[in-house]
Parts: structure tokens; C-alpha cells; sequence
């Protein structure tokens, strides 16, 4: 298999992954040309293997200097200038990103990315911080609420690095775990007639299949 090949498409669906998903809010909008275009011009690309990334405590610094860089693009990139693409934009555009490129064909056996791994941030969006708050997840219901309200594509930088302080804490520095608490997809709930769905079951009529 030619490396560089799997790469680059590996690179054309995490860059579509993270432009369709940091342009979800209402308050920035943006074609997925755009978000390629943002990619190509910050330097997000450079990462394409987990070892590219930094020492896990040096990562919170590259990711704080890629939502800058990533911001930069999009000012010079979007021309429609009511689109407010802020560092929480910014920051789930990175972390989908590396999510797709390096979260899934890692074995969980293998060790030797742990900590790495253990550093990414988790894509924080309205879904996940109601569940936090719902669950009092850290004793931080407030918090959380609060962050609910101000909505994570609002997000300043100073926001964005409070939340991933406390994740960190919550989940003693496994930042992935508290994805957990996302309700968007829920392995419990049965999915009825729709059999391209996983945990399908059938839903009948007058007790007749």
C-alpha cells in the first residue's frame, strides 16, 4: 500500500470531517471549498501521523498557535465578514481533524501513542456540555451551563482552554474519555426500521412483522 497515497486520503476526509462540523453553527457559515481553502493556508496539514505531534505537554501550546493560524486563514478566506469564526470554531475544526486522521486504525493494544492520544482534545459542542451539565459531571454543573450558554462557537480562546482544563482534570488526563458523555450516539437505544443503522430492530404493525 503506498503510504503517502493513504495519507492524502486520509488527509481529504478529515479536512471535509472538520470544515462540515466547525461550520454546524448558524453564526459561521462556510462553503467546504473554504474550509479546504483554511486548512491548505494554516499549517494543520503538516500533521498527518501521531508522530508529528509534539511532546503531550507541549500539545495544549501547538494547539493554541494552530487555532491562531487557523483563525488567520479564515479571515482571509471568508470575505462575508458577519461570519464570526472563533478560536471554539477553530478548535473543533482541529480536533476533528486529528480525531479522523489518527483516533481510528490506532489498535487499543498499542502503547506506544498513549500519552499522545491522551492529549488530544475532545470536539466540544452544545450536545456534550448539556450532558456534562445534566450529569454534574466534576461537581461543575454551573460551569458547564454557563458554557451552554455562552455556545461553544463563541468560544474565546481564554473559554475554550478553561473547558479543556477541566476535562483534563475530569478525566485525569485522558481527554477522549469524556466523550463518553456525548448523547449524540447512544448504543443502548434500539434504532426502529431503519436496517442501515447498527442496533436495528424492527418495528411491527398490529403485532405482524
Amino acid at each position: 500500500m503506498d503510504k503517502d497515497k493513504l495519507i492524502d486520503v486520509k488527509q481529504r476526509f478529515s479536512v471535509w470531517c472538520a470544515s462540515t462540523a466547525a461550520r454546524a453553527s448558524r453564526n459561521c457559515r462556510f462553503t467546504g471549498e473554504q474550509g479546504a481553502e483554511i486548512a491548505l493556508n494554516s499549517s494543520l496539514l503538516d500533521y498527518q501521523t501521531l508522530d508529528d505531534l509534539p511532546d503531550p505537554l507541549e500539545f495544549d501550546n501547538l494547539h493554541k498557535k494552530l487555532r491562531q493560524k487557523i483563525c488567520l486563514a479564515a479571515e482571509n478566506t471568508i470575505k462575508n465578514k458577519t461570519m464570526q469564526f472563533t478560536h471554539g470554531v477553530a478548535a473543533k475544526f482541529i480536533n476533528i481533524y486529528f480525531k479522523a486522521m489518527f483516533l481510528n486504525d490506532v489498535p487499543a493494544e498499542h502503547s506506544d501513542y498513549e500519552n499522545k492520544i491522551n492529549a488530544l482534545h475532545p470536539p466540544i459542542d452544545r450536545l456534550l456540555l448539556q450532558k456534562l451539565a445534566e450529569k454534574n459531571v466534576g461537581g461543575l454543573r454551573n460551569f458547564w451551563q454557563w458554557n451552554v450558554f455562552i455556545g461553544w462557537s463563541n468560544f474565546s480562546s481564554d473559554d475554550y482552554e478553561e473547558i479543556i482544563k477541566h476535562i483534563k482534570d475530569v478525566t485525569k488526563g485522558h481527554l477522549w474519555e469524556i466523550e463518553e458523555f456525548w448523547p449524540g450516539f447512544n448504543k443502548t437505544k434500539k434504532v426502529t426500521n431503519n436496517p442501515t443503522l447498527p442496533f436495528y430492530e424492527t418495528k411491527t404493525q398490529n403485532n405482524v412483522p
